[in-house]
């Protein structure tokens, strides 16, 4: 497909949606560990495995010192802060939403896409990772 890998905010915002559905489901979210042999995970591993930890770690701290009132450093610090309860997260989550679908939070531009050039993708022989390769392994200069 000529997209595939091309990330858009209505992907990272689909996959967020489905960190928030586990978060609510009962016996998803746990503190103090990133994953247990149970399946439990916390709001970080929770994010990097659904592959949107880069984009929103630096959102959810913020948010949710606006939502509790208390200050975070990291998602951890949330995640594992003696008062934070499933509830708070999903009630954070919830409002980090809000505030990227009512555009008060902007989400990274997705990279576009760029086509290699031809000699880049079969190595003419002059330049291209190929013809490096190649280089480096008979050491011909």
């Amino acid at each position: 497909m000529p997209f595939d890998g091309v990330e858009t905010p209505f992907s990272y915002l689909a996959r967020f949606d489905h960190i928030i559905e586990l978060i609510e489901t009962p016996g998803k979210w746990v503190k103090h560990t990133y994953r247990t042999p149970n399946g439990r995970y916390c709001l970080k591993e929770m994010l990097n495995v659904v592959g949107v930890a880069e984009v929103f770690e630096p959102i959810i701290p913020e948010v949710a010192a606006t939502t509790t009132g208390r200050q975070f450093c990291c998602i951890e610090s949330f995640n594992d802060h003696p008062e934070t309860l499933g509830s708070d997260v999903a009630a954070v989550l919830r409002q980090t939403r809000a505030e990227i679908v009512a555009g008060k939070i902007a989400l990274p531009r997705a990279e576009t896409a760029m086509p290699a050039r031809l000699s880049e993708r079969h190595g003419d022989g002059q330049s291209g990772w190929p013809a490096t390769m190649w280089r480096k392994l008979f050491a011909w200069s």
